[in-house]
């Protein structure tokens, strides 16, 4: 599961934001005021570490034309530093006209002059990662249509969920399988489920799903939680939560982070 922090990078100040769990949409998180790079990239560091991030985006200031300033090589120099520290993966992305969306955004919410110098450059950050994130879960989306597994393909019955009419061997195409999935009891028993997300608790992985079709002993709405093996989820295995204390938690977790989900879906 990847988790992104963002940095809007200033001469003064450094706006941050971060993913949510599921790398949908982005939270500002504080306004970094600078003191010095060592100082600075320190901070940096101790974020990525609170907020278990995986990979940092750091805008990097164009003019309006697109082409470089000496703002760009500032950032640029601050960019290869925070590699060289971290370690991580640190990707650079267009950040024009962000700060100024930002800042109208404050004004129109009535937000005064010196409560706006507060957080302007952490809401920054967030229009800088929403974009990073909007491209590359499109891209993921792209990408997943392409390589439908022939298993996919052929996951539905004669008549799906959303009363569409078609061979049981074909695909349907009207996207109403998109985010279902296939799941082996011990048994061998094949079981339709939707894919809910993944969150991380406690540095594991956990993964939620929702059946998909009638299952005995199984409610239409219960969240049936699993932990991941490793951290790709692609390959990792699903193994069942065996202490009740923490399931209980895990599954408070994946509330939360559907409720914020929820709320920001309601806010656009």
């Amino acid at each position: 599961m990847e988790r992104f922090l963002c940095l809007d990078i200033g001469d003064k100040r450094i706006g941050v934001a971060v993913s949510d769990p599921f790398g949908t949409y982005a939270l500002p998180v504080k306004t970094v005021v600078r003191k010095n790079l060592s100082a600075d990239i320190s901070e940096i560091e101790r974020l990525v570490k609170e907020k278990y991030a995986t990979a940092i985006v750091c805008g990097l200031p164009l003019n309006f034309d697109g082409s470089e300033s000496i703002q760009t090589e500032k950032a640029r120099f601050f960019i290869e530093k925070l590699k060289s520290k971290t370690g991580l993966p640190v990707f650079s992305v267009d950040e024009r006209c962000t700060t100024v969306e930002a800042e109208e955004k404050l004004i129109n919410n009535g937000v005064k002059r010196e409560e706006r110098k507060n957080c302007v450059d952490a809401l920054a950050a967030a229009e800088i990662l929403n974009g990073y994130l909007n491209d590359m879960n499109s891209k993921k989306t792209a990408l997943k249509e392409n390589d439908m597994s022939e298993e996919k393909k052929h996951l539905h019955d004669e008549t799906c969920d959303c009363g569409c009419e078609h061979d049981h061997e074909e695909h349907c195409d009207c996207g109403c399988d998109d985010d279902i999935v296939v799941l082996t009891t011990d048994d061998g028993k094949k079981l339709k489920f939707y894919f809910v997300g993944t969150i991380e608790y406690k540095g594991k992985n956990y993964s939620a799903f929702e059946p998909a079709e009638k299952i005995d002993g199984i409610e239409e709405d219960d969240l049936i939680i699993f932990e991941l093996s490793g951290d790709d989820e692609e390959t990792a295995d699903l193994l069942p939560i065996e202490d009740e204390k923490l399931l209980d938690e895990v599954f408070e977790e994946f509330c939360k982070a559907l409720d914020e989900e929820d709320y920001e879906e309601d806010e656009k």
